[in-house]
C-alpha cells in the first residue's frame, strides 16, 4: 500500500507535465536512456515512467530536465547563424552580465520551464557556462479561428517559447522559435501583424543580447550535400520537391523507402540535377548512422530561401542538437 501511495503521489506531480509531450517523443527518449518501451498508450507511458521513478531507476530531476528539453526543442523554426566577422567577442562576453541585467533576463544555474508567461518577449532565464550561453523567452499569443457555425470567431490562448543557443568559442548561434499564431504583438512597417515581423523581432533581440551582429548561414550546400550523399545515407527522402534555376518545379512522392532508389528519380537527377536550385527539402534523419544518438527517424525541413530548419512537434533537445550538429558539419 505504501508503494501504491508513493506512485500515486509521483503521478500527481509528473502527469500534468507529461501530458504536454507527444507519446512518440517520450518513447524515443526512454529508449535513449536505456529503457525498453513497449507500444503503450499515453496512460501506459505515464504509468511506466512513474514506476521507474518509484523504483529508483529514474529521478524526477532527470525527467524534469528531459521535459524542459522537449519544451525547448519541439515544434520549432530554427535559424542558424555565425558571428559577424567584425564581432568583438571578448568585449561582448565581458559586458554580457550587464546586458542580461538591463534586459531583465534572470541568470540561473539550471534551465527552467517557461511557466505561465503572457507578455511579449517575457524573459525566463539565461544560463551562461564558459563559452556557452542559453537564453529563453516565452509569451502568449492568440489563435483566432471561425467558429463551427461560421457566425463568429473563436479565440484560444497559445503559449510560445523562444530559445537562443550561442557558442562564443565556435562563433555560432541558433534561434529556436515556435511558429506564431495569427494574433500577436509584432507588426510590419504598415502595422500589420505578420509571421516575419515576429521572427525578425526575436532575431534582433538575439543579436542585442549577444552584443554583436549575427549572420545566417547558407543552407543550399547543406541540402545539396544531403541529397547527394548515398554511402552512407544519413537521411531518407520521402518527398523530393525541387525547383530548377528557371523556376520549373518537379515533385516525386514515394512510399516509406527513399525516392532516390527510384530509377525515374535517378534519371531525372542525372539529366537535370546540375540545374536544381536546392531551395528547400524535407529529410528523415536515420538512426542507424547516428552512432546511437537517434532511436527513431527525425523529420526536418530545410528552407534555404529563408534560412531556417523546421523540426517536428515532439522532438527532444538531444535529437535537435544532433540534427543541427550534422547540418553545421557540412
Amino acid at each position: 500500500m505504501a508503494e501504491e501511495g508513493s506512485q500515486q503521489g509521483i503521478k500527481q506531480r509528473v502527469k500534468p507535465i507529461l501530458d504536454n509531450v507527444a507519446v512518440d517523443g517520450l518513447r524515443a527518449w526512454l529508449r535513449t536512456i536505456g529503457f525498453s518501451v513497449p507500444r503503450l498508450t499515453r496512460a501506459g507511458i505515464t504509468d511506466l515512467i512513474v514506476k521507474h521513478i518509484a523504483e529508483g531507476q529514474l529521478t524526477e530531476a532527470a525527467l524534469e530536465t528531459a521535459l524542459i528539453g522537449f519544451e525547448e526543442a519541439s515544434d520549432m523554426r530554427i535559424y542558424l547563424f555565425r558571428f559577424a566577422d567584425d564581432a568583438d567577442i571578448q568585449a561582448a562576453k565581458k559586458s554580457l552580465p550587464s546586458r542580461l541585467r538591463n534586459f531583465g533576463i534572470p541568470v540561473t544555474s539550471a534551465r527552467k520551464f517557461a511557466g505561465n508567461r503572457t507578455k511579449p518577449m517575457s524573459p525566463v532565464y539565461a544560463l551562461s557556462e564558459g563559452d556557452l550561453l542559453r537564453v529563453k523567452w516565452a509569451e502568449e499569443q492568440t489563435r483566432v479561428t471561425i467558429n463551427a457555425n461560421g457566425t463568429g470567431l473563436d479565440k484560444k490562448p497559445v503559449s510560445k517559447r523562444v530559445v537562443l543557443v550561442a557558442d562564443f568559442s565556435a562563433k555560432t548561434a541558433e534561434l529556436r522559435l515556435n511558429p506564431p499564431e495569427n494574433d500577436h504583438s509584432y507588426s510590419n512597417e504598415i502595422g500589420r501583424s505578420t509571421a516575419d515581423a515576429y521572427y525578425n523581432a526575436y532575431i534582433q533581440k538575439a543579436s542585442d543580447t549577444l552584443g554583436f551582429d549575427i549572420v545566417g548561414i547558407e543552407l543550399r550546400p547543406v541540402i545539396k550535400s544531403l541529397v547527394e550523399q548515398l554511402e552512407p545515407r544519413v537521411v531518407r527522402i520521402h518527398i523530393d520537391d525541387h525547383t530548377n534555376q528557371k523556376n520549373y518545379k518537379t515533385k516525386t512522392i514515394g512510399p516509406r523507402v527513399d525516392v532516390r532508389d527510384d530509377p525515374d528519380w535517378q534519371l531525372a537527377y542525372k539529366r537535370n540535377g546540375d540545374t536544381w536550385a536546392w531551395d528547400a527539402q524535407s529529410f528523415y534523419w536515420l538512426p542507424r548512422v547516428s552512432s546511437g544518438f537517434l532511436k527513431r527517424e527525425v523529420y526536418t525541413h530545410i528552407t534555404a530561401d529563408e534560412g531556417f530548419v523546421r523540426v517536428n512537434a515532439d522532438c527532444s533537445d538531444e535529437e535537435v542538437e544532433y540534427v543541427i550538429s550534422r547540418i553545421r558539419a557540412r
